[in-house]
């Protein structure tokens, strides 16, 4: 028997992103890693870049990464929120523990 409740929908609905999240996570660090590690070949072991300058593109992908990361991290929250929001649920409920 499924429950309708909206704490039982708004349960379902976070384990669903949290699968989400995952995946995404898993997605990116292969994604980040793979280009990284093109990148160190190209520059330390192809020798097809100059290091001083190599460094500044491992600088720049990692910046860009972390960039392309914390929007999509932002994206799924937001939208988190507002299917919790759709499913008349508060996307932020109360704390029931201390507050400092």
């Amino acid at each position: 028997m499924t429950d309708y409740s909206t704490e039982a929908q708004v349960r379902r609905i976070s384990e669903e992103f949290a699968r989400k999240r995952s995946r995404m996570f898993v997605a990116f660090a292969c994604i980040e890693g793979a280009l990284l590690a093109g990148a160190v070949i190209v520059i330390y072991v192809m020798n097809l870049v100059d290091p001083d300058v190599g460094v500044w593109i491992l600088v720049a992908l990692a910046l860009i990464g972390s960039l392309v990361l914390s929007t999509a991290i932002m994206r799924q929250i937001k939208a988190q929120q507002q299917a919790i929001r759709d499913a008349g649920g508060t996307p932020f409920p109360g704390s029931t523990g201390p507050t400092f």
